[in-house]
């Protein structure tokens, strides 16, 4: 008993601590960063941490916050002063990121850890939690509305990755191919004509579907996903049976903010996410199972520590336009066919399609751009590309398609007016003054 409090206790501090030490240094960078002392790592926004966005920034500090709430209510002495200044800077940050979604993780998560310390009183405030659940609807509604377009485009990711699940529900697709299996299904989607005019204009070309929970269920399937949930569930009920309050509220934050973001992506967050994991299984009694955790534990962040890189699409990409300027054209459109299943780009589409007019298959190559349209409808790009196809070669393809991509890119709202697409018009216009 004596050398399973010893393990139970040393191992909960130790990645406790560990992890609010990383809180409490992100928290101060991020003032840093507010304040102009320190640059951000990302040209659009200020506040990024360590991180080159503030979500997974803000997510990163709504996970470590019930850490700091538990060890200050139920600290002693100087560790409870230390905690509540690690609070303190983490509160005082996380607004400014500006994540909805952290900002939600951080409440819920807030709220268990305080309701554990004080439960013996919350039956006498029960008429709070209908006055709480009313705020936090509203509150949801407001968020919504607040950036709505945002939300809109995170409602079309999911709808369309449940449909990519749907097609390899048992095993997925592996993790690196997400990216590439989700432009495809979006593709897909567009092209049945069943979306609505929002869905189009917010569609996108994401790394990432913004729920690890369906990223995990398209890269390793629906079975996989539920032995995780299991796991996790478990761990949960057994940190939250040995008064682990923090631990699980960092672990439920996690959790929460894993519905609407992608902090799997990390390094860190998969190292934190086993650190927590094993610290919940620290609650079991049995010497045989927190030894075991702990070597499993020991055992995955050493492999994630030294397997987490994943294929650079962005780089296969630039490579491949490198060799379209070149003139190589069936080496570009070889790596492009292997950057497609790593990427929703559809400028990897757009590409190919410029190699196969190049190389004189002028089907093919409207093929590739039509597909273009469907995978991304709201740019005006791949239209014009048809359009220049068309009206270079009016022997293969009839006036009527070349009317109809001009007419697109005449007409089509764009997202973004800008020069290209203003010179992008009136070149279709003198094709289609030649094309009379």
């Amino acid at each position: 008993m004596g050398n399973s409090s010893f393990i139970n206790i040393g191992v909960r501090r130790a990645i406790v601590w560990s992890l609010l030490a990383f809180g409490v240094k992100e928290a101060v960078l991020g003032l840093l960063q507010v304040y102009g002392y320190e640059p951000s790592n990302h040209s659009l926004y200020e506040l990024t941490g360590a991180f080159y966005n503030p979500g997974p920034y803000s997510g990163f500090l709504a996970m470590c916050l019930p850490l700091a709430l538990h060890e200050w209510l139920e600290g002693k002495r100087v560790w409870k002063h230390v905690a509540l200044m690690a609070l303190v800077l983490m509160v005082v940050v996380l607004p400014s990121g500006m994540s909805r979604t952290a900002w939600l993780a951080a409440i819920i998560a807030s709220c268990y850890v305080w309701g554990m310390h004080y439960r013996g009183r919350l039956y006498r405030y029960r008429k709070f939690f209908w006055i709480g659940g009313l705020l936090l609807i509203v509150s949801s509604i407001c968020a919504y509305h607040w950036k709505k377009d945002s939300a809109d485009g995170r409602l079309l990711m999911w709808k369309v990755s449940v449909q990519a699940v749907m097609e390899h529900p048992w095993l997925g697709v592996g993790w690196e191919h997400v990216a590439g299996a989700y432009g495809d299904a979006q593709e897909r989607y567009f092209a049945s004509g069943l979306a609505t005019e929002q869905e189009e204009y917010v569609a996108g070309a994401p790394e990432y579907v913004f729920n690890e929970y369906l990223q995990v269920a398209m890269a390793w399937g629906v079975p996989a996903l539920c032995g995780i949930c299991v796991l996790v569930l478990v761990a949960f009920c057994l940190g939250h049976g040995s008064r682990q309050y923090g631990v699980c509220g960092a672990l439920l934050s996690l959790a929460v903010f894993a519905l609407a973001s992608y902090p799997f992506q990390f390094l860190v967050f998969r190292l934190a996410f086993v650190a927590l994991l094993v610290a919940c299984a620290m609650g079991c009694r049995k010497v045989g199972v927190q030894v075991s955790a702990l070597v499993l534990g020991i055992g995955v962040g050493v492999y994630l520590a030294e397997n987490h890189s994943t294929p650079n699409a962005h780089r296969m990409f630039e490579q491949a336009h490198a060799l379209h300027q070149a003139e190589q054209w069936e080496a570009s459109t070889e790596l492009l066919r292997e950057t497609m299943a790593v990427s929703s780009d559809a400028m990897v589409l757009n590409i190919i399609g410029k190699n196969c007019q190049a190389l004189g298959r002028y089907e093919e190559a409207e093929h590739w751009f039509v597909r273009s349209t469907h995978r991304l409808p709201n740019r005006i790009y791949p239209y014009y590309l048809l359009a220049k196809l068309y009206a270079e070669h009016p022997v293969v393809f009839p006036k009527e398609k070349l009317d109809w991509a001009a007419r697109m890119v005449l007409e089509k709202e764009a997202k973004v007016e800008s020069t290209a697409i203003r010179q992008m018009r009136e070149e279709v216009k003198k094709w289609l003054d030649v094309n009379k």
